[in-house]
């Protein structure tokens, strides 16, 4: 359990370090990448020392392309990298080769002995859970399938959330994700509703409502819970 200074926490996964292979059973590859399937988020902590002769762009590139090969939708997870090591040597230029390839990677940097840097990292990463919904890489008609040797014909999936008008002003939003998330956030005080009311942006359903024809001062209904629509 990682406790974040402003008070929320969340469960970490430490995997040890893949080696080329292991999406195809190498060493202990399945035992470690089935831990990855339940995280929303994947930080990599790369050596930027490199003090034992190791590329760290090659380190993360070969780790990506595992994580793919194991399960290409790992991929569409938000991804943080922090630059460990950087009080050695060559880390910084290291570095600077490592952001020149991956331009669009957010990077945080933290040393060897004192461990500097890493309370950013934290509060990304708890960030980044709150907007990030849990997305099962498999459901049990799927591994059923697989057991069976049945084969389903691939189907869309289910929008995020739908939005309804239940007239006078009323509208009600649904959707399996969404409901989750609802249910999932702590919504205790003012400062969680607009956390909560943030990921809503996010995920578009302001900009949903408002196409609808939902106008300021309509009720909007999530979960049976009712808000005020502020434009």
């Amino acid at each position: 359990m990682v406790q974040v200074p402003d008070g929320r926490s969340f469960v970490m996964a430490d995997l040890p370090g893949l080696i080329e292979g292991a999406s195809q059973g190498k060493g202990l590859g399945h035992q470690f990448l089935r831990h990855i399937e339940r995280c929303r988020v994947i930080l990599h902590v790369v050596d930027m020392g490199a003090n034992d002769g190791r590329d760290p762009l090659e380190d993360y590139r070969i780790i990506n392309e595992e994580l793919a090969n194991y399960e290409y939708r790992l991929m569409e997870r938000p991804q943080i990298v922090l630059a460990n090591k950087m009080d050695l040597e060559h880390a910084e230029e290291n570095l600077k080769r490592f952001k020149e390839v991956y331009p669009d990677v957010e990077v945080f940097e933290t040393t060897t002995i004192i461990a500097e840097g890493l309370e950013p990292v934290l509060y990304r990463a708890a960030d980044l859970l709150e907007t990030t919904p849990q997305f099962p890489l498999y459901n049990d008609e799927e591994v059923d399938a697989q057991a069976e040797g049945v084969l389903y014909k691939f189907e869309p999936e289910a929008p995020a959330f739908e939005v309804r008008n239940l007239g006078n002003g009323q509208w009600e939003l649904v959707g399996e994700e969404l409901e989750r998330s609802f249910k999932m956030s702590k919504l205790n005080n003012e400062e969680d509703f607009m956390r909560f009311a943030r990921k809503m942006r996010k995920m578009g359903i302001d900009e949903a409502l408002r196409n609808a024809g939902c106008q300021d001062g309509d009720i909007v209904c999530i979960c049976d819970i009712e808000f005020e629509f502020i434009d």
